[in-house]
């Protein structure tokens, strides 16, 4: 599996099927302000700092799942992977190219959606805070934290992977 964020020309050719593709296997699960938000993303927006696609490719070529990302998270964050391949690390992997470069991403996922929660704490994501969403529901809102060699091994989200992967770390300054 290949996954790479796309330069603005790929990103420009590839859009609307990869729209199509989000659209199909979101599940529904995404805000409709983060999907105006990726919809809207024109070339010119994957030149400004903290806004990306990334895309995990099939050995085929084809796409396995797409991740979007502007303002570093803080405006939009969205996941969609293929339902046929979800559970293998494709989610995590988009999340973790998205975040690698810039250092940071945040995302707010539902609190009722254990599958997205398991994804981005494997990905390395601790939960920094509670809100309500713009559907109503309980949100969490996760920050990306890199791992480091001060990783202690306290589950940040206890229970939201129980067996799926590794959990997302705190330091032993973040646990004080």
């Amino acid at each position: 599996m290949i996954v790479r964020l796309l330069a603005s020309e790929e990103w420009e050719r590839a859009r609307f099927p990869l729209l199509r593709f989000v659209l199909r296997h979101s599940d529904r699960r995404i805000t409709q302000a983060g999907w105006r938000r990726m919809v809207n993303a024109g070339k010119d927006a994957l030149a400004l700092p903290g806004t990306a696609v990334a895309v995990a490719f099939t050995a085929c070529g084809q796409p396995a799942g797409v991740a979007f990302a502007q303002g570093y998270g803080e405006d939009a964050c969205l996941v969609a992977v293929h339902p046929a391949l979800r559970g293998r690390g494709i989610g995590r992997r988009l999340l973790m190219r998205l975040a690698e470069p810039w250092g940071r991403l945040s995302c707010n996922v539902a609190a009722d959606n254990p599958a997205s929660l398991a994804m981005c704490q494997a990905a390395g994501f601790a939960s920094s805070g509670l809100h309500v969403g713009p559907t109503g529901k309980p949100t969490l809102r996760l920050v990306w934290r890199p791992a480091s060699e001060s990783d202690v091994g306290v589950p940040v989200l206890p229970g939201a992977a129980e067996g799926r992967s590794k959990s997302a770390r705190l330091t032993a300054s973040e646990r004080r």
